[in-house]
């Protein structure tokens, strides 16, 4: 089996990976790391240990673990992979460190559903995560050497294994939003939001604009030296003055098209980009681009 990578995970989005709500921030190196939600509950007495400050109730509410105690967590994203893909969850660092590692569990191919994590927490002390904010748990894909052939029976966020537990109605309804147990609307939730479609796009989104112009310049610049090399043999038509006039009077126009273009490619960078190395680098590239074009046409 071949572990994905960030690039391969972003390639088999919407293909054979399905994710949501989709975090771009939450794609590392060879992972994605999912958040808890708020529906969870103690092993032992087989109770919610969601628990809201009833002093403040608008402050987020968060999972009591307690010490030597075990908790079965569902993650709050819902997750979809094709047959030609599987699965291995794997505790954080941050968590582990503190006292709390999960018993390790795998995603089966063609599996759709929210994923029932089992954790507990081996410390002295009481572990607190804030659901759909902390991450809890890493998932590895991995590529199969050939398409299973089994499907996957498991029901979505398995809530077989929750008969004995406690759970309310809200909770009961949860698990039977479309999106947690159908392909088809779950692809369309996830393309639906910003989160995704930003983490999809790549270099030539963001500067398609800006590359039309600079080249619609670039065409300027070469017709406009063409007929100026060529003067002797063309002056004499009545429309080769309208023309040469015409391309340098759009010259100013178009430069000041291509700058303010630029300018928001900047602006995006700032609030949408933040850390990614493909888009940034490409970006200088065609920051040059932009320089040169304009700097030639000021020189005509």
């Amino acid at each position: 089996m071949t572990a994905l990578s960030d690039q391969d995970i972003k390639r088999e989005l919407g293909k054979n990976i399905a994710i949501y709500p989709f975090d771009g921030q939450n794609v590392k190196n060879a992972s994605y790391n999912f958040t808890a939600s708020k529906l969870a509950w103690s092993l032992e007495t087989k109770e919610s240990i969601y628990q809201v400050d009833e002093s403040d109730p608008e402050s987020s509410g968060k999972l009591i673990i307690l010490p030597n105690t075990t908790a079965l967590i569902e993650t709050n994203e819902t997750i979809w992979i094709s047959s030609k893909l599987c699965g291995a969850y794997h505790s954080k660092v941050a968590w582990v460190s503190k006292g709390l590692g999960h018993i390790g569990t795998t995603l089966d191919p063609a599996y759709i559903g929210p994923s029932l994590i089992t954790v507990h927490n081996h410390s002295s002390e009481t572990i607190e995560i804030v659901p759909e904010k902390d991450t809890f748990v890493s998932l590895m894909f991995f590529y199969v050497k050939t398409k299973s052939s089994c499907l996957d029976n498991n029901s979505p966020g398995r809530p077989e294994i929750l008969k004995d537990y406690k759970l309310s109605s809200i909770e009961s309804q949860w698990f039977d939003e479309p999106f947690r147990k159908y392909v088809k609307p779950l692809k369309l939730k996830m393309k639906q939001s910003l989160e995704y479609q930003n983490f999809k796009k790549n270099w030539i989104d963001y500067f398609l604009i800006t590359l039309i112009l600079a080249g619609v310049l670039l065409l300027k610049l070469i017709i406009f030296t063409l007929l100026i090399y060529y003067k002797s043999n063309l002056d004499h038509y009545p429309w080769y003055n309208t023309i040469v006039n015409g391309l340098s009077g759009a010259k100013n126009a178009l430069i000041a098209a291509l700058i303010v273009q630029f300018g928001n490619n900047l602006a995006t960078f700032k609030n949408e980009i933040k850390e990614n190395s493909e888009i940034i680098s490409s970006g200088t590239l065609v920051f040059f681009l932009v320089a040169i074009v304009s700097i030639i046409s000021l020189l005509y």
